[in-house]
This record gives structure tokens, C-alpha cells and sequence, in this order.
């Protein structure tokens, strides 16, 4: 199979031919049809501690191919979507296990698509797990920082489906995006001060932040938007739990892979959202496997909006 493979620390990855994998009793094959870009792939191929050489990638759609002995869930040729961490998705085929909470999978409905099914997974389950843990629901007043990338532009649309009110901010050219995905509000960093713009419009504070975006330095200027008793999510590790603490906002560095979400029953949530057409992916773009490695660049400069999707031939 060709497969996009990191065969030694510093490289960004090339296309190669490696051998077919191989189903165990409880693995599922997956003949791979679309795969998602998401940051966390690039950040693990730069960070070089995965044992070496490893496939890029992680969310995928495509069909079964094969199944393990003690397999039930699933049948030769059904479609299927999940997160393929261990054996990478960047390829022409993927295992996945039947039932995992790190490496959720599930069947894809008739009418969605292998790209829309492909933007989902890890961006998706990360922005319905941090909902949940800010407590999200009508009446919530929520602030999304990076509203208009992967996770962003999900968090924006389940928010707005449980009836908070939401606040976005990222670029000025991204505005129209977020308010077509149900943003009430929107701060252009670009453009103005978002905490003290916010400040402004909310003197009393806001019920929760969703922070997608700022590392520790900066990540303690939300504590001056945030009311007495609420709470910020940072999906990249950033805040200090007892610093928040000691101005009695609730803080959590959410882990996709330790959220209720990272299930097949998180997927099969997200999924049938997108089915009644409660959510939608923004997909910026789609391009052949060939263009993995260019891919993940592109995602690294931080400027996509929305979703890109590898098609696998």
C-alpha cells in the first residue's frame, strides 16, 4: 500500500509503498477513502518520540475491508470513520480496533459523505468533550478562542445547537464564516483587543471560555473576562488549574482521549448531528494523498479555516 511515513526524527514525511496490514481478532481493516488533517499530527511528528517509522495521520473514513476473528460489530464493506492513532491514517489502508476509547470508530450514515465523515473525528470529539466540560447549555455565555479552526468551527455549531450564547474571535476575514455557523458574537483579534473588547460588552464576566489557541503566557488574560465560578478549557495544555483557582474560575486542559466523547457513542452524537443537519464540517480544502506532507504545513501556519482532507485514490 502507499502511505505517508515518518521513517526518521526531523523528517517531515514522504509517500512510500510498505506492506498491507493485517487485521487481529479484534482489529478491523479499513480500506482508507479520505483522511483529516488536524494540528495534533504535526505536532507528533515534530515532537520525535514516537517509535519510528510510523504512517502520519489519524482521523479516517473509508470501507471494511477485513475483519478479526472476534469482530462483530462490523462487516466486510461497510463504511467507516474514526481515529486510527497507532497505525495512521495517511495511507491506502488503516487498522482501527472494534471497540476503543482512544481510537473510537463508527459506521457512516448512507447520505454523508467520505470527506465530511473524515473532517470529523478528532476536531469534532474535542470540541463536544469541551462543551461538556464547560457545562454548555442554554442561557451559557461561552467565548471561543480560534472559533473558526477545526475544533472551533464545531464548537461554535454544538454550542449554539444546546442554546448558549456564543462569542468567537479570530481573523476579521473569518467573521461571516463564524456567524453562518451561529456565533452571536464576533472579536477579530486582527482587528481590535479581544479581552478588553469582551470586557466592554461584558462587564459582569462571561459563563465560560473555550481557549483553543493561547499558550501559558497568555492564557491568564481570560481570567479578566470570565465571572466569579466559571470555567475555561484549553485543548492545548496552557492553563494553570491553580492559578484560575485562586480567582475561583474552574480551569481544565481538556485530553480528547480522556473526555465521555472519545467513544463510538461520541461519534455516533456528532455524526447524527451532522445527519439532521444540526452541524456541519467546514472542509477549506481537498487534496490528494500526495500533498499530505504540504498539508500538514499549511495547518502548521494557522491559517486554514475549517478542515483539510487527504483523498486517498
Amino acid at each position: 500500500m502507499k502511505a505517508v511515513v515518518v521513517e526518521h526524527r526531523g523528517s517531515p514525511g514522504a509517500l512510500k509503498e510498505m506492506p498491507d496490514p493485517q487485521p487481529g481478532v479484534h482489529e478491523v481493516l479499513v480500506h482508507v477513502c479520505a483522511a483529516g488533517v488536524n494540528p495534533v499530527d504535526w505536532k507528533v511528528r515534530d515532537a520525535g518520540t514516537r517509535p519510528m517509522p510510523y504512517v502520519l495521520g489519524q482521523d479516517f473514513s473509508g470501507t471494511v475491508a477485513a475483519v478479526g476473528s472476534a469482530v462483530r460489530r462490523y462487516r466486510y464493506g461497510e463504511r467507516i470513520f474514526g481515529v486510527a492513532h497507532d497505525r495512521g491514517a495517511f495511507a491506502e489502508y488503516t487498522l482501527v480496533p472494534e471497540e476503543s476509547t482512544s481510537q473510537p470508530a463508527a459506521k457512516i450514515p448512507d447520505d454523508v459523505g467520505y470527506a465530511d465523515a473524515a473532517a470529523l473525528p478528532t476536531a469534532g470529539i474535542t470540541a463536544l468533550g469541551s462543551l461538556d466540560a464547560l457545562q454548555a447549555a442554554k442561557g451559557t455565555t461561552l467565548v471561543v478562542v480560534g472559533a473558526t479552526g477545526g475544533v472551533g468551527t464545531f464548537a461554535v455549531q454544538i454550542a449554539r445547537d444546546r442554546g448558549a450564547h456564543v462569542i468567537a474571535s479570530g481573523r476579521a476575514s473569518n467573521e461571516r464564516l463564524a456567524r453562518e455557523l451561529g456565533a452571536d458574537e464576533y472579536v477579530a483579534y486582527d482587528r481590535e483587543d479581544v479581552f478588553a473588547a469582551i470586557a466592554r460588552a461584558h462587564p459582569g464576566g462571561v459563563d465560560a471560555v473555550l481557549d483553543l489557541v493561547d499558550d501559558a503566557d497568555a492564557i491568564g488574560r481570560t481570567a479578566g473576562i470570565i465571572r466569579e465560578g466559571g470555567r475555561i478549557v484549553s485543548t492545548i495544555h496552557a492553563a494553570d488549574a491553580a492559578w484560575f483557582s485562586a480567582r475561583k474560575i474552574l480551569a481544565e486542559n481538556l485530553r480528547m482521549t480522556h473526555t465521555a466523547a472519545s467513544s463510538h457513542e461520541g461519534l455516533r452524537t456528532l455524526v447524527k448531528m451532522l445527519e439532521e443537519g444540526r452541524l456541519r464540517t467546514v472542509i477549506a480544502a481537498e487534496r490528494p494523498l500526495s500533498e499530505a506532507v504540504d498539508a500538514l504545513e499549511e495547518s502548521k501556519r494557522g491559517a486554514v479555516a475549517g478542515k483539510l482532507v487527504l483523498m486517498v485514490e
